[in-house]
């Protein structure tokens, strides 16, 4: 039988089931979606940290706000303060604590007034992230609804590390971490029972932390909340005696700065983040003592500036890192200005890259003669120094001393193009000129590098040797703990073991007397390998050390550029260098990689590979590639008489009276200078009276115009041509010399012969004749500055 109505009855049933569970759903979708996305994305400050916590820096949000990023958890004594004071039951109820509402309404209604409120923790959280929002109470209901989506999405240590890490604390100060270090100056899970209440009570009252007003009040919810913790069990009756006994924080503690430009660096390279960094807190602090305490001497000389980094060379990690010398008051000279990203002049620091690459190549082996005299190249003169000239310095030595005219003779045949490139493969990443613009001023720091770059191919030398022995690969430098696993560098360092062995070698010999008579205080019971380094002008002082294990590099100067009389690698940064390494435990040394090297007689006075001429042999370990270097150039076979004074052949005197000699005999220009240094230099004899001329060796070179160089003449005050002054040398000291230009005679010298001539404009020849009538000729262009 059918029900009349019975069809509409189960149609409208039907909707009405329906829409209950459309509408359920509709509420379940809004209580998933209504929990923000982004719960908080205030501006947060740039904290730098050693990677076990220890605060090195931080910078305040952009904001005006210390609010540090959130760290990974909450302390235990701030909790358990936390939570007695503001949500005893925050571990079991769901968000909203019914018996929290139960006894604020009851006491709101007796009361008749708001007398206190029932927000737990998770509905505090959502009020910081709905600050905006005008407080009523359709709005407390609506942290009530958000409080428990909030727990259904994150535990409850997260929602803890949320209130921490986001609540005021009074000023311009928001999370626990920053309220920790701005009114205690240590980090949160350092601080005592008092301070973890001091902090607990202030977000429900930030207004509380002042100087001078609110501090018996704020003693008193202090000392409330330690009672409180006491009857809990929480804290001992021991602990509370202490605790009450303990000041309340007066005005806010600085933030350390013990790596400012660091700081700076990870802000600007990374973004406001937290970051853990390979820094030792420790060194870091000692280090910064050192400058400090330079920096005190060097102002004498109005020398405002230094920078020092120090590195793990087997894992390349950055250990210390003083950008400047830090004055936060002080914005004169300089001091923001992290000087190890900041390219300065390179002075003498590229100079043993030069060395390495000419023994792996085999152009020169150890203690092969360089030439060391005046040198003019496209109106470059390099000058030594100490303003003198040895003629000739085993090429080990030219690196030991840091010799500047012997090093621009090594580049000029090494190769200008090929030392830019080597630097740019080395890690230089400043070197971005072409090399024609650079010129043979490369070498002597015509071209800029950073601290930063400059650690990085020292570092990579020292890599390079301790791959023989079990070492990483090449790795790049790194500040960040979180880079370290990602640091290791595709390239392979391009120079040979032999070669890189040498080198350091080269540079653990100390002696710099070319650069400061008091280089002798540096040597110490450490092989250290180390190149100073000295800017055009005294501007830039540079200082690398390096041993198996560590790396430190300083540069000092002003960084306005300004330079300053005395300034030198030497006397300013090695200093600080060698009281760095102090500070380091002591290291060994690099194996000799004996499988890249082979032992040769090489001649003791040339350095050359020996020939049967050399009378005096060394067995010396090279590089292999050294083989192809060339034998002794400079042993000549020479003919005397009996008694060894003159020089003969068998047209003058008997075959059965000649003494055949091996002599040691070096081209004019170098013979000249080089005899001035070494007293044990034999010239050649003279030729016998009764021998008419003998076929001779070179013995006149000209120093200064060289053949096709352009001679630029010096102008008066008046606008007329000045005299410059032109140089030759002769092997007979006694010898005269006779000049001509163009045929017309310009006068005789005899001893030294520095000549003043007034040449034409235009293309010149200039002659030379001396006493026996041996005869140079050699062209010339003499042109104006600026004028054609």
């Amino acid at each position: 039988m059918k029900i009349p109505g019975a069809g509409w009855l189960r149609n409208r049933d039907g909707k009405i089931l329906g829409a209950m569970i459309l509408a359920y759903l509709s509420i379940v979708v809004v209580f998933i979606s209504i929990l923000p996305r982004n719960f908080f994305d205030e501006p947060l400050s740039t904290v730098v940290e050693t990677a076990d916590g220890r605060l090195l820096g931080a910078r305040i949000a952009t904001d005006g706000q210390w609010r540090f990023p959130p760290a990974d958890s909450v302390p235990d004594k701030f909790m358990h303060a936390l939570l007695t004071f503001e949500d005893k039951r925050f571990r079991v109820h769901p968000g909203v604590d019914p018996l929290a509402v139960i006894r604020a309404v009851s006491q709101n209604i007796s009361r008749k007034q708001v007398f206190s409120g029932a927000s737990t923790i998770s509905m505090q959280v959502i009020r910081m992230n709905r600050r905006k929002t005008k407080r009523s109470l359709a709005e407390k209901i609506t942290e009530a609804i958000l409080a428990v989506r909030l727990e259904l999405s994150y535990s409850k240590n997260e929602i803890l590390l949320m209130y921490a890490s986001n609540a005021p604390f009074g000023g311009d100060v928001v999370g626990l971490d920053a309220a920790s270090w701005r009114y205690f100056g240590r980090p949160a899970s350092n601080l005592s029972w008092t301070e973890a209440a001091t902090l607990a009570v202030l977000p429900n009252s930030p207004g509380l932390i002042h100087v001078s007003r609110n501090r018996e009040r704020l003693r008193e919810k202090r000392d409330m909340l330690l009672s409180m913790l006491h009857k809990r069990g929480i804290v001992s009756n021991q602990e509370l005696d202490l605790a009450l006994y303990e000041p309340l924080p007066d005005k806010p503690y600085p933030i350390p700065m013990e790596a400012p430009h660091l700081t700076d660096r990870v802000m600007r390279e990374k973004g406001h983040i937290r970051a853990a960094t390979t820094l030792d807190y420790n060194l870091q602090r000692q280090v910064n003592n050192i400058v400090r305490q330079r920096h005190g001497v060097y102002t004498g000389n109005r020398v405002e500036n230094m920078a020092v980094l120090v590195a793990d060379v087997k894992t390349g990690e950055i250990l210390a890192y003083c950008g400047n010398v830090y004055r936060a008051d002080d914005k004169r000279h300089g001091s923001s200005v992290d000087v190890i990203t900041s390219p300065r002049s390179s002075g003498s620091i590229f100079k043993p890259f030069l060395y390495a690459a000419m023994l792996d190549e085999g152009v020169i082996l150890p203690g092969m003669l360089i030439a060391d005299y005046p040198f003019n190249f496209r109106s470059f003169s390099p000058k030594n120094f100490n303003r003198t000239y040895d003629g000739a310095v085993p090429a080990h030595r030219v690196l030991e001393r840091s010799l500047n005219v012997p090093t621009v003779r090594m580049l000029h045949e090494y190769g200008i193009n090929k030392f830019h490139h080597l630097l740019k493969r080395s890690g230089f990443t400043t070197v971005n000129r072409s090399s024609d613009d650079y010129g043979l001023t490369l070498v002597l720091g015509g071209a800029e590098a950073t601290l930063w770059d400059a650690v990085t191919a020292y570092m990579n030398i020292a890599q390079k040797m301790n791959s023989l022995t079990g070492g990483s690969a090449i790795t790049k430098l790194s500040y960040l703990k979180e880079d370290i696993s990602d640091t290791t560098d595709s390239r392979d360092f391009h120079l040979g073991f032999a070669s890189v062995w040498l080198t350091l070698e080269s540079l653990a010999n100390v002696n710099r007397p070319e650069e400061e008579a008091d280089w002798q205080i540096f040597s110490s019971s450490r092989k250290i390998a180390w190149k100073t380094g000295t800017s055009y002008g005294n501007r830039d002082a540079w200082s690398l050390g390096v041993t198996p294990e560590y790396i430190v590099g300083v540069w000092v100067g002003n960084a306005t550029g300004e330079g300053r009389s005395g300034l030198t690698g030497v006397s300013y940064a090695a200093p600080v260098m060698f009281d760095v390494f102090n500070l380091l435990p002591s290291s060994s040394w690099f194996e000799m990689p004996e499988h890249d090297m082979i032992c040769e007689p090489v001649c003791r006075k040339s350095g050359h590979l020996a020939m049967e001429l050399c009378e005096s042999m060394d067995s010396l370990w090279i590089p292999r590639s050294g083989i192809e270097s060339g034998r002794c150039p400079y042993h000549m076979k020479i003919m005397l008489d009996e008694s060894k004074r003159y020089r003969v052949d068998s047209e003058c005197i008997s075959v059965h009276d000649i003494v055949h000699s091996s002599w040691f005999v070096l081209p004019p220009a170098m013979e000249w200078y080089y005899r001035t240094k070494n007293a044990d230099y034999k010239t050649l004899p003279p030729v016998h009276p009764d021998c008419n001329k003998l076929p001779e060796t070179t013995v006149m070179e000209l120093i200064y115009p060289k053949s096709g160089m352009t001679v630029i003449l010096p102008r008066k005050i008046d606008g007329s041509d000045n005299n410059i002054i032109f140089h030759t040398v002769h092997r007979d000291p006694k010898a005269e010399i006779h000049w001509h230009i163009d045929g017309e005679f310009q006068g005789t010298t005899r001893g030294e012969h520095y000549m003043a001539v007034k040449p034409s404009r235009g293309n010149r020849v200039i002659t030379l004749v001396d006493s026996d009538g041996y005869t140079i000729r050699s062209g010339f262009i003499a042109e104006v500055k600026g004028l054609p």
